[in-house]
C-alpha cells in the first residue's frame, strides 16, 4: 500500500481495541457464550484474534466450527450462544474504558473540524448503547455497526461524502479491518496490540493507539 503522506478529509475508526479498551472483556463474553462446550480460554482467544472485527453472529459459528473439530453449530446452539454473549457483553459494559489517549485525540480532531465515523462489527443497537453509556456520541459524525459488513459501510461513506479512497483512512486493530480497507482501497492504519494480528500484512503505518495518530497526520 502507498506510503504517500496522509491528508484525510474523513477518518473512519473501528471501535473495540481502537476507541474502547474492551478486547479482554469481549474474550470473557465469548468464553461465557461457549462455556457449555468446554473449550479452553486460550483456544477461544486464538479464535477471537482470528475473527476479531466480524459481527458476533458471524464470528461465533466460525469459532465453534474450528473449536469443535469441524462440526457446524446447530440453529438452537447458535441462538443460545448469541443470547449468552449478548447477556454477558451488556453486563460487562460498565467495566470498559477508553483506550489511552483517545479523549485527547477526539478533542484535537474536533478542534480541527476533522469528521470521524465509527465503523464496527458490533451490532448497531449495541454500539449505540455503548457510545451513549459512555457519553461519547458527540465526537462522531456517524456511527455504523452491523449489519451490513464493514466494507459496505466504507463504500457508502465514500459515496455519500464524495470521497476518493485516498481522501479517507481507516484505523483498526484486526485482520477483518485491514481486509475491509483493502477491499475498497482505503489507506489502513494498524493499531498493533502485540498479538501478531497483522503478521505478513502491510499497512500505511503501525501505531500503538490513537494517541499516536496526530503525529502521523502532522497535527
Amino acid at each position: 500500500m502507498s506510503k504517500a503522506p496522509l491528508s484525510p478529509r474523513w477518518i473512519f475508526l473501528d471501535f473495540d481495541g481502537v476507541i474502547m479498551d474492551s478486547m479482554t472483556l469481549k474474550l470473557d463474553a465469548y468464553c461465557f457464550a461457549l462455556a457449555e462446550f468446554g473449550f479452553s480460554r486460550e483456544a477461544v482467544r486464538d479464535q477471537q484474534l482470528l475473527y476479531a472485527g466480524l459481527s458476533r453472529s458471524r464470528a461465533l459459528p466460525l469459532m465453534y466450527k474450528v473449536l469443535s473439530g469441524g462440526e457446524d453449530i446447530t440453529p438452537e446452539q447458535q441462538e443460545r450462544v448469541l443470547a449468552r454473549f449478548a447477556e454477558e457483553d451488556i453486563r460487562l459494559r460498565p467495566r470498559m474504558q477508553l483506550m489511552p489517549g483517545v479523549t485527547e485525540f477526539l478533542e484535537e480532531a474536533a478542534r480541527r473540524g476533522m469528521p470521524l465515523a465509527v465503523v464496527t462489527g458490533t451490532p448497531q443497537e449495541v454500539i449505540d448503547g455503548t457510545v451513549d453509556h459512555f457519553v461519547i456520541r458527540e465526537w462522531f459524525r456517524e456511527i455504523h455497526g452491523w449489519p451490513p459488513m464493514k466494507a459496505e459501510h466504507l463504500v457508502d461513506l465514500l459515496t455519500r461524502h464524495g470521497l476518493r479512497p485516498e481522501e479517507a483512512i481507516y484505523v483498526g486493530d484486526a485482520v477483518q479491518d485491514i481486509n475491509a480497507a483493502e477491499s475498497v482501497e482505503i489507506p489502513f492504519i494498524a493499531v498493533d496490540h502485540g498479538d501478531g494480528a497483522f503478521a505478513g500484512r502491510t499497512s500505511v503505518v503501525v501505531l500503538k493507539g490513537l494517541r499516536d495518530l496526530p503525529a502521523v497526520l502532522g497535527w
